[in-house]
């Protein structure tokens, strides 16, 4: 198959790749021009496509020629100052022109609690962004996932910076809301299966890993793998909120936003179960596939976020 990957250079989009041409499936990545180039996996054979994601004359030209299309965008979590909603004018471009050129299919990676009413921006983007995948009238699947991790994942490289600039680390309420770490290598490798065998069926499933971990249960597994020992203590999901604030102000570079309050506003989880009731996976436990964290040199990787220009 020839497949259009969008979304290619975050840490989901390179493994997504990996598994793909390990498959023997031809590639395509979207690439958006910037200053940086593109961050795709070495020794792979990609063609690269340099276009805005939301110019739907650029997305269409991407598509001559494509079986189909994985789109991981939404896989990533918001970095600070980042517009939610910039995502969802980028999958309304690539529904437009997924129409235009009566692609066959589009997987697209959402998150758990993606709803377009939600009072959250980031959910609620996700949530308008699987509306507009909906009404493209193109065959389509949409994944729900918990936090992907893995080697140069957001969640748990901004977590272990964290974790080494205090001793005493405040989690919101406690930090007893539930999240569904998935190990982003199941996750390529459900893809991989999903595009090979699966035919679409308009279907929305929630994917995540083996197990629940409350927030802190997360916070703890990582600081014993960084040979940290931290103090954990609650707060008030206000107070931290301010504390975001007044710490941005100071340090502009933080890897910290509001959006990651939100997402821990509630639970975010789906059926423990669901990789090997529907796909057939054992996924792997969120503590046994944090090796990528050892080993690396945290406190000047914390000076440099926090002071670089």
């Amino acid at each position: 198959m020839h497949i259009l990957v969008t979304g290619s250079t975050s840490f989901v989009g390179q493994a997504v790749i990996r598994q793909l041409a390990q498959a023997g499936h031809r590639l395509r990545a979207l690439i958006p021009p910037g200053p940086e180039g593109p961050a795709l996996p070495p020794g792979i054979a990609v063609e690269a496509v340099l276009t805005a994601p939301a110019d739907v004359r650029g997305v269409r030209a991407a598509l001559v020629g494509v079986d189909a299309v994985v789109s991981v965008a939404g896989a990533g979590k918001a970095v600070p100052d980042d517009d939610p909603f910039r995502l969802v004018r980028h999958i309304q471009a690539l529904a437009e022109a997924a129409a235009d050129a009566r692609t066959p299919y589009i997987l697209h990676l959402s998150t758990l609690g993606a709803e377009p009413s939600s009072a959250f921006p980031w959910f609620k983007a996700h949530g308008l962004a699987e509306l507009a995948l909906q009404r493209s009238g193109v065959p389509f699947t949409v994944f729900r996932i918990g936090l992907p991790f893995g080697r140069g994942d957001p969640f748990t490289t901004t977590l272990a910076l964290l974790l080494h600039a205090t001793p005493v680390f405040p989690l919101p309420a406690g930090g007893k809301t539930l999240l569904h770490p998935l190990w982003v290598e199941d996750l390529a490798a459900t893809i991989a299966l999903t595009v090979e065998s699966r035919p679409p069926r308009g279907e929305t499933l929630a994917l995540g890993g083996p197990e629940h971990l409350s927030l802190r249960e997360t916070a703890e597994i990582l600081a014993h793998t960084l040979g940290l020992r931290r103090r954990f203590v609650g707060a008030s999901p206000a107070y931290l909120r301010h504390l975001i604030t007044w710490l941005r102000y100071f340090f502009p570079r933080l890897p910290v936003s509001l959006f990651w309050m939100d997402y821990f506003a509630a639970d975010r989880i789906a059926p423990p179960d669901a990789l090997p009731r529907t796909f057939g996976l054992l996924p792997e436990r969120f503590a046994y596939r944090l090796q990528h964290l050892q080993g690396v040199p945290w406190r000047r990787r914390l000076l440099r976020t926090l002071f670089a220009r």
